[in-house]
């Protein structure tokens, strides 16, 4: 990969300082990088391979903005590229009806919020997975293209070979469901207060 790399960014580095800077930057998060989208691709090696390649191409191309800052911040919006780069994979790659909640979960992670942020992201999270649980595997995953991945109703009844208004009845029901569910629960809490 590396060697693929330097083949591919020769013309977009301009000195052998920069060259130098992007091949230390490299050799430093290469590894963390390649595990974290080995998890988000579900250990897909291929495709994490290729959404690290990806990712050090967009900062290469970008390397103005990334070379100057510290390595904990580089990190950390380096995860973030990665994370996107095996989204987009996994979009072209992936069935959507094989998602699985564990790739949810990771989709959801973030580094950029406050521990009081993701421990009360984590609580409602844990409350929708719940939730989920009590509707239909399709519905599900219909959900989670819709509201995770951001796709088109039209996209979404490709994939699924549905209509899109199958996909919005699928939707608006899933969603019916769950909200009776949060009702119930917050009923429950009161009666029990």
């Amino acid at each position: 990969m590396a060697s693929n790399l330097s083949a591919l960014t020769g013309c977009i580095i301009e000195s052998e300082q920069e060259r130098y800077r992007i091949a230390e930057i490299y050799e430093e998060h290469k590894h963390a990088l390649l595990l974290y989208a080995l998890k988000v691709t579900g250990y897909n090696h291929t495709l994490a391979e290729d959404a690290v390649h990806n990712a050090f191409l967009s900062i290469i191309i970008s390397k103005d903005r990334y070379l100057s800052i510290d390595s904990n911040k580089f990190q950390r919006l380096a995860f973030t590229i990665v994370r996107n780069k095996c989204i987009d994979l996994l979009r072209k790659e992936k069935p959507y009806v094989d998602i699985t909640m564990d790739m949810l979960e990771t989709f959801l992670e973030s580094n950029e919020k406050t521990v009081v942020e993701q421990v009360m992201l984590q609580s409602e999270y844990d409350k929708i997975r719940e939730y989920l649980m009590h509707i239909d595997e399709t519905s599900k995953q219909v959900l989670i293209m819709k509201y995770v991945f951001g796709m088109s109703y039209k996209e979404i009844g490709k994939k699924l070979n549905m209509t899109s208004k199958h996909v919005d009845t699928r939707i608006l029901r899933a969603k019916g469901k769950i909200r009776k569910l949060a009702e119930k629960e917050k009923r429950q809490d009161i009666t029990f207060s």
